[in-house]
């Protein structure tokens, strides 16, 4: 294939086995190739070129399907073409069926994703209750200490009520429990 680059005329046509045609880089030449589709079809020395392209044609599906089954946010193309290849190489050097190179192919690179998005809400979930715990046992430690509060803020109100004397022995006796009875004496000590 050859390019003229400044053509003197625009030229478009066939002169025998060479083709003339125009571009955008400039005028280019190229030499007909004697294969034509029927020839591609039928000619038994294309026999191993058919086998390849119905076997890529079979890898290129199993690929998409792969491709397809990722999340949308982890897909690149690269990856597309290099599960193409893979299944490929399946296909034609280990004699896998078409079936078998796809779940391969699938529990290798997609059920990793399925097994993380499980994992994922199940965390989730667990958070989710974790926090519905911490949350009840917050409000209720918010409840008790507002009615603690509000016991003692009655308490104050009724001592500053109450006469002074009065206050400090109940207060005393509550506190340090002077009602009580004496400790009793071990069996250990001498009397006198």
């Amino acid at each position: 294939m050859a390019i003229i680059r400044n053509p003197i005329l625009p030229y478009k046509r066939r002169c025998g086995r060479v083709v003339f045609y125009p571009s955008p880089a400039g005028l280019i030449v190229r030499y007909l190739n004697p294969h034509t589709r029927k020839r591609i079809l039928k000619d038994p020395r294309f026999a191993a070129f058919r086998k390849c392209s119905k076997l890529m044609a079979k890898a290129s599906k199993i690929g998409s399907a792969v491709y397809k089954a990722l999340p949308a946010d982890f897909r690149q193309f690269w990856m597309y073409r290099a599960f193409v290849g893979e299944a490929m190489k399946m296909l034609k050097d280990q004699a896998m069926t078409g079936e078998q190179t796809l779940e391969s192919l699938f529990r290798t690179y997609v059920e990793v994703w399925y097994i993380k998005a499980e994992i994922k809400e199940a965390e989730k979930k667990a958070k989710e209750q974790s926090a519905s715990t911490k949350r009840n046992k917050t409000v209720q430690i918010n409840i008790r200490r507002k009615e603690y509060d509000h016991a003692l803020t009655l308490a104050h109100i009724k001592v500053n009520r109450m006469p002074v004397n009065i206050l400090r022995s109940d207060h005393y006796r509550r506190s340090r429990n002077v009602d009580a009875d004496p400790p009793v004496k071990s069996c250990m000590e001498s009397p006198g």
